[in-house]
């Protein structure tokens, strides 16, 4: 059964120790006015009560009572089977042990299977008695049946439930990008993440094929771009025409489209290097439209109907110009440009495809308003995987609305999670940890998938309590995660654990001349006359940089105040028990952040832990013990990141436990902007 893929926090509570001191707490610890606006897309019943893990979870669902024994049983599938199904067939029985049995998967392409506006990727699944069918009116509708169909197979524990599902997406993208341009990553990585994100029903690649440090693409008519003396990171990594193609026909029989971005006039250090003049000069926009004409001659418009062209990040003075000269290029193609749309860039052409991003530290806490959607739009603008830590990535896409809107249109075109390791990387396989690729991809499929009825912008931020429908939704959601972790992403980096059974009391901003006191009362368990609240997730986010916007409980929080965090966490038998615990979300692009702790303490920004009354040292001995410290912007791209700056893809922390009650008191000083601030104190079980 399901439940035996999750791993459960079991016997983790949390207690709150002032409810007996303050006024506003109910008998459960909570406060009064805790309410919760936010309205699951799904009756969480039908979660609740699913005897498989699925992401995204299916629109409409009703389990049947009866299963169908598939122990020792292979997929054949049967009927309007395409490449697509052929393909996703072999991923699923790629390293596995091959059962003797056969399960007959009946795939059937019928014109009314569905309404004509859930038509493109919509399917039904049903499971009874008599088998196993699969009805769509596209193959490419089949190949969705078939993904769902995979999961329930591998989280069922050879019992597959007898179910009726329907189901199609309410946005037509859901989508990621890789930055191979500042590090180039291998077409045999690329392809198996193309299978994995696959199965979340992942549609889009955004292929970020050039920046700064090179042209990562063949270049036939001036190959002095491709010359290493005018690289400065992966000298001799080129991706070939051949394997250019090889990826997209790779993902196209997966169901994913690919976009390649040809990033230009900014971020293009590398043509100024080869040829002594920049891109939008009169010789430099005479080179683009060459290389352009290549790369459309190349790559043929059905593989690739999409060319992104960049236009970030620069000031020209002859911008309208370069964008209407790279637009003509592309639409003589047959090519649909896109283009990023954010403050600081190009003007959109007027044919373009928008990828809204970093809509401003004003707007950043919040979802892309609908109605600045003026053309068709793909929203970026829920973070990005290099700024958050995981928890807080995963709840941004799980709960804010792409687009701004329940579902999308012709306009509204979906959502697509960046995955920037702008910094150098030195070991590559490290970036889906660093970057939290897995948890971040899964929350922004399902959502996308799914579509939301409600604004949940504020819930990232400051999480509501366990037993409102957004506590409700986030842990079960991440049950699923964690279940399809264990058999679809082994293997994988995957920095995200079980948060939601942990719960706090807060002691609000203290100014600096109060600490000592407010410290001795919080340790002593006296909360009366403190101003507390009540936080909810074992993740608790203060104020981030203003790179990230100052999101969080405490944004306008004043540099050198302090914050105590009480919690109390139950264990079943005297122990130890290990924790994932961190103070500081480092950027995995211009690094600020506090730095790497001094050997024996928790951070550089004096942050301490009391466990049961005694203070604890932190047990880790570090290489770079004290160093990395980046009180400002430190645009030091090429230190190669260490694994001892991410908290997240470190070993867990393992402390000696009572039986019974636990009670944890943190200590949280602000130190300044280049401070995310907050804690993260999870228990983890294997």
């Amino acid at each position: 059964m399901f439940r035996r893929f999750i791993l459960l926090l079991g016997g983790v509570l949390a207690v709150l120790p002032a409810a007996a001191t303050n006024p506003d707490l109910d008998e459960h610890g909570t406060f009064e006015h805790e309410e919760d606006s936010w309205s699951s897309p799904h009756d969480l019943s039908w979660e609740e009560k699913a005897p498989v893990a699925l992401i995204p979870f299916p629109q409409q669902v009703e389990w049947l009572a009866g299963t169908l024994n598939v122990k020792g049983r292979e997929p054949r599938l049967e009927g309007g089977v395409g490449v697509m199904l052929q393909a996703s067939l072999a991923d699923y029985q790629d390293g596995r042990e091959q059962g003797n049995g056969i399960l007959p998967v009946v795939c059937c392409l019928t014109a009314d299977a569905l309404p004509a506006d859930k038509a493109a990727e919509g399917y039904k699944l049903s499971v009874g008695e008599k088998g196993v069918s699969i009805t769509a009116v596209t193959e490419l509708g089949l190949l969705r049946g078939f993904q769902t169909l995979r999961q329930m197979l591998v989280t069922c524990d050879g019992k597959l439930p007898y179910c009726n599902i329907t189901d199609w997406p309410a946005f037509a993208y859901r989508g990621y990008m890789q930055d191979c341009g500042r590090n180039f990553r291998s077409v045999e990585r690329l392809k198996k993440e193309l299978a994995l994100a696959s199965q979340l029903k992942v549609n889009l690649f955004h292929w970020h094929l050039t920046d700064n440090p090179a042209w990562h693409v063949e270049c036939k008519v001036h190959p002095r771009l491709n010359a290493p003396q005018h690289r400065t990171r992966d000298k001799h990594d080129t991706y070939s025409y051949d394997q250019i193609r090889e990826v997209m026909r790779y993902a196209a029989e997966r169901g994913i489209t690919v976009i390649p971005e040809l990033d230009m006039p900014g971020h293009s250090a590398y043509f100024n290097r080869a040829f002594g003049f920049s891109m939008h000069s009169e010789q430099g926009m005479k080179i683009v439209g060459e290389l352009l004409e290549e790369f459309c001659r190349e790559i043929p418009a059905e593989m690739c109907p999409i060319i992104h062209f960049g236009a970030d990040e620069v000031r020209i003075p002859n911008a309208p110009q370069f964008v209407d000269f790279v637009t003509k290029i592309l639409q003589k193609h047959g090519r649909s440009p896109m283009q990023w749309a954010g403050h600081r860039d190009l003007p959109v052409g007027e044919n373009s495809i928008e990828q809204r991003w970093g809509e401003g530290a004003d707007l950043v806490a919040k979802s892309l308003p609908a109605e600045r959607i003026k053309r068709r739009a793909f929203d970026s603008t829920m973070g990005y995987s290099n700024l958050l830590d995981p928890a807080l990535l995963v709840r941004r896409y799980f709960f804010m609305r792409p687009c701004g809107s329940a579902a999308g249109d012709e306009k509204k075109l979906g959502s697509i999670l960046c995955i920037w390791p702008d910094g150098k990387v030195d070991n590559k396989a490290l970036i889906p940890g660093m970057c939290t690729m897995w948890p971040g991809m899964m929350a922004m499929a399902e959502r996308a998938w799914k579509g939301g009825g409600a604004d949940g912008d504020h819930l990232p931020n400051e999480m509501s309590a366990p037993f409102t429908m957004s506590g409700k939704a986030y842990a079960l959601f991440g049950k699923r995660m964690l279940a399809l972790r264990q058999v679809q992403f082994a293997g994988e980096a995957f920095p995200y654990w079980p948060e939601s059974d942990v719960s706090w009391t807060l002691v609000e901003p203290t100014n600096a001349n109060l600490v000592k006191a407010v410290r001795e009362k919080v340790l002593d368990g006296d909360f009366s006359d403190l101003p507390i609240r009540r936080a909810h997730c074992a993740n608790l986010y203060f104020r981030t940089r203003p790179d990230t916007g100052y999101l969080g409980m405490f944004s306008s929080a004043r540099v050198g105040q302090t914050i105590w965090a009480v919690t109390t966490i139950y264990a079943k038998q005297a122990g130890k028990q290990k924790f994932m615990i961190g103070f500081d979300a480092p950027a995995r692009s211009n690094r600020r952040w506090t730095g790497v702790p001094a050997n024996g303490q928790w951070s550089q920004c004096g942050a301490r832990i009391w466990l049961n009354g005694q203070e604890l040292k932190n047990p880790r001995t570090y290489r770079l013990a004290g160093q990395r410290r980046r009180p400002g912007n430190a645009w030091n791209f090429e230190l190669p990141l260490d694994p001892e700056e991410i908290w997240w893809i470190q070993q867990p922390i393992e402390l000696e436990m009572n039986e019974g009650a636990n009670t944890f008191v943190i200590e949280i000083p602000y130190s300044g902007e280049h401070h995310s601030w907050g804690v993260s104190l999870i228990p983890v079980n294997d």
